[in-house]
């Protein structure tokens, strides 16, 4: 019903204190620990509460548990005792090398401080003891108990290992077998064979690390004691030196042995960089002076040379250093360093108040622009308005002249093919005629049949009209046959054509009709450039604003050429109403001057860049030069090209107008100028006659017509197409076939009497005009013989052409 309570004090105890005694495995009786229960008290409800209080447990040792911690326990002592014992050889090696270091670095010391005295003392003799030369090694202190107690618990490694007196005496017999060089064990100081310890590594050797004589390794002496640690010695040391510095553990004196020697070095660098500087400044100093340079010992010296052998002078040296042979200073050397040093300084001097005077004129200058900046502020302000406002036009501008001039160029174009169309089919008409006519005369009346016929007739018939209106227009005055165009169309083409032309001149009319008058005006197109012209030229002229005007008025200067008509009607340049508005361009403008170079230069600017284009087309598609209404237009318009200065043989475009004359000029030459060579018998014939003259007097309308242009046309062009292909090809021809004796034949003459000017008949000699005088002397002849007076005018004639 109630559950017993636990005995608190039951707790197994175990006794320590001889567990690990080695005899108490031996012994008889097992080891029996008797733990007794502690009086629990009792409860007062319980009905056995003393129940197994005095009962005893009996609990037996783990034998394996206790060996194997005793043998933890043997283990760990003995690795504390190997780990004392290392500890301890350490330290006596360590103590050991450390005071041969130090005294071997004092000794070093020492020794180059003697070294750095005796070379200024006297750098040509030193007398060196040997036999004093190693006494440092019987100063060792070495501690004789701590080699004998290593020894004794190394006796196997320390066996055969020299005292220090054996190293010393090895030392001394190495020495003295040095220098005297004759006594058995002698070691040459060219030996090749390098002297390698036991324990070294092998690696490549330079030829001069191979010589034995290098004073370098000459007395580098190798310790016993450091031949006889292992490499794994070695090793462990280094590791633990490495460890010990990475944290921080470093002996005291270690780091004062390096501070040491690292002062040392600088000391060495300080005075081979001071002895430099001196032999430098002996050097500079005796050229300066013009003096011989003293001979330099500049052989290494000993304090260049690390030896490890101690030297010591006997006596005092004698000297045998350079002796001054640089000569003797003078004033004048000196005053005359001196005054380059003053002048230096002068020169200097100079230098500074020159920057100074240039850093006084900057800021000067500096003031004087901000003043001038300020003054401009308002014109400024000004052209920044100007400058915005023309920007937006400029646009607009732009905007409505890219919608215009396609339309333009359309109707330009359609107009030109109308024209084109009436020039070719008049020209190709007159040409047939004239083959037809030569037909006729040379076959009857069987050439007139068919097409032939039809065309005779339509021939005679405009002929008839020509004639009565000349007898209604020009009434008292003559007129020869082939003087005349035919330029008759039918009703029908002319109806079209008319119809193209009012085409065009309507959309021609209202072409800027939905463009403000800014755009579609002129002179207000130019007045807004002039206007900027006027408030600021410079940027007017950098921007090349003079040479896009031009271009800028070639849509409203084209546009009033078109409907100009200069081939169809006789129009005068300067009274068009483009030339008036680029001539009075600025007199609007009270700030610009009126005599302005881009002013002056606007009108001759547009002619040529645009008027003469527009020519050139016109002049390859709708000039007829056999048209004597035609070429005279033109030459009325052209009358003023003659008075502008950019339009000579430099210019391009005015070259290619000339040419495009001469081109449709010798076209004519070649097709429509014809002379027909009859027979005497044919001649008399009124049909032949006729035909005969009046090629004639073709002949004379394109001469006609090539002197309407002497204004553009050269004297030697014209004299080319005149008298060489015209006068000497065709007049003579027709003097020497036609007939002589006739009243006809005297207003042919005449007729080229007046066309020959004196201009023509200067240009050329008598050689010119060889076949024309043979050709009127025969007319002059036959005149004559007719009883006639013209035979008078033809010998003045000659005898102007003779002169």
């Amino acid at each position: 019903m109630f559950r017993k309570p636990k005995a608190k004090g039951a707790i197994r105890q175990r006794n320590t204190e001889a567990w690990d005694v080695p005899d108490a495995e031996n012994q008889d009786k097992p080891s029996v620990n008797e733990i007794k229960k502690a009086a629990v008290p009792r409860a007062t409800i319980s009905f056995d509460a003393d129940e197994g209080a005095d009962s005893f447990f009996k609990l037996k040792k783990d034998k394996k548990k206790v060996e194997e911690l005793k043998r933890q326990h043997r283990l760990e002592e003995e690795a504390e005792q190997i780990c004392k014992q290392e500890k301890e050889r350490k330290e006596a090696l360590e103590k050991i090398v450390k005071k041969e270091k130090q005294s071997r670095e004092d000794k070093k010391t020492n020794n180059e401080k003697q070294k750095y005295l005796d070379k200024y003392r006297d750098k040509s003799a030193k007398h060196i003891s040997n036999t004093e030369s190693f006494d440092y090694d019987e100063d060792l202190n070495i501690d004789g108990d701590a080699i004998n107690s290593v020894s004794n618990k190394f006796a196997s490694v320390f066996e055969g290992i020299p005292d220090s007196r054996a190293v010393f005496e090895a030392k001394k017999r190495r020495e003295r077998a040095r220098r005297e060089g004759n006594q058995d064990g002698y070691i040459p100081l060219d030996d090749t064979q390098k002297l390698k310890s036991k324990n070294e590594r092998n690696r490549l050797i330079r030829e001069d690390e191979n010589d034995d004589s290098d004073e370098e390794c000459a007395n580098n002496f190798y310790s016993a004691r450091e031949l006889l640690r292992s490499e794994e010695d070695r090793r462990r040391e280094e590791q633990e030196r490495f460890l010990e510095r990475e944290h921080g553990d470093v002996d005291e004196s270690d780091r004062k042995k390096d501070e040491d020697s690292e002062n040392e070095e600088w000391e060495r660098q300080q005075i081979r960089k001071a002895i430099g500087q001196l032999r430098t400044e002996k050097r500079n100093t005796s050229q300066l002076f013009g003096h011989v340079a003293p001979i330099e010992d500049d052989t290494a010296m000993d304090m260049d040379i690390d030896l490890e052998m101690d030297v010591q002078v006997i006596g005092k040296p004698d000297f045998s250093g350079p002796k001054n042979t640089g000569g003797v200073i003078k004033i004048e050397d000196i005053l005359a360093k001196l005054k380059l040093r003053i002048q230096e300084r002068d020169e200097a001097l100079n230098f500074r108040k020159e920057e100074k005077r240039k850093l006084h004129q900057n800021i000067e200058e500096n003031k004087a622009l901000i003043a001038k900046l300020e003054s401009e502020l308002p014109t400024q302000s000004t052209k920044y308005t100007m400058y915005q406002e023309l920007r937006v036009y400029s646009r607009r501008l732009l905007e409505c002249l890219n919608e215009k001039v396609a339309e333009i160029n359309g109707i330009v174009d359609k107009r030109r093919a109308c024209g084109r169309a009436k020039t070719m089919r008049i020209m190709s008409r007159r040409r047939q005629d004239m083959r037809d006519q030569h037909a006729e005369c040379m076959q009857g009346k069987s050439a007139k049949m068919g097409e032939a016929a039809t065309r005779s007739a339509e021939r005679e018939a405009r002929r008839g009209r020509r004639r009565r209106e000349r007898e209604t227009t020009l009434s008292g005055n003559s007129h020869e046959e082939g003087l005349s165009t035919d330029d008759e169309e039918t009703t029908q083409q002319t109806a079209s054509d008319k119809k193209t032309y009012d085409e065009v001149e309507a959309v021609a009319s209202v072409l800027f009709a939905d463009a403000l008058d800014e755009y579609s005006d002129l002179r207000k197109v130019l007045g807004r450039m002039i206007d900027w012209l006027a408030v600021d030229s410079k940027s007017f002229q950098d921007a090349y604003v003079y040479l896009c005007l031009p271009k800028l008025c070639s849509p409203y200067v084209r546009l009033e050429m078109l409907q100009a008509d200069v081939l169809n009607n006789e129009t005068v340049l300067t009274s068009m109403q483009w030339f008036k508005t680029a001539v009075l361009a600025g007199s609007e403008n009270a700030e610009i001057d009126q005599t302005h170079d881009i002013l002056v230069e606007l009108a001759p600017a547009i002619i040529e860049k645009v008027v003469v284009p527009f020519l050139i087309d016109t002049v390859k598609e709708e000039w007829d030069p056999m048209s004597l209404r035609q070429t005279r237009n033109l030459a009325t318009f052209c009358s003023i090209f003659e008075k502008l200065p950019n339009l000579t043989e430099k210019s391009k475009q005015f070259n290619a107008l000339l040419m495009a004359i001469r081109e449709r000029i010798c076209d004519a030459l070649t097709n429509d100028l014809f002379m027909p060579i009859f027979m005497p018998n044919m001649i008399e014939q009124p049909s032949c006659r006729q035909f005969h003259d009046r090629q004639y007097w073709s002949c004379i309308k394109l001469i006609r017509s090539i002197n309407a242009l002497s204004s553009i046309i050269s004297v030697a062009a014209r004299f080319e197409l005149v008298v060489e292909k015209c006068v000497n090809s065709h007049c003579v021809m027709a003097f020497r076939t036609g007939v002589k004796n006739e009243v006809s034949v005297e207003r042919k003459i005449r007729g080229l009497f007046t066309e020959l000017d004196d201009a023509l008949l200067m240009m050329g000699g008598r050689t010119s005009f060889r076949q024309l005088i043979s050709s009127l002397q025969i007319v002059a002849e036959a005149q004559s013989q007719a009883g006639r007076s013209f035979h008078k005018e033809i010998d003045k004639f000659l005898m102007k052409l003779e002169r």
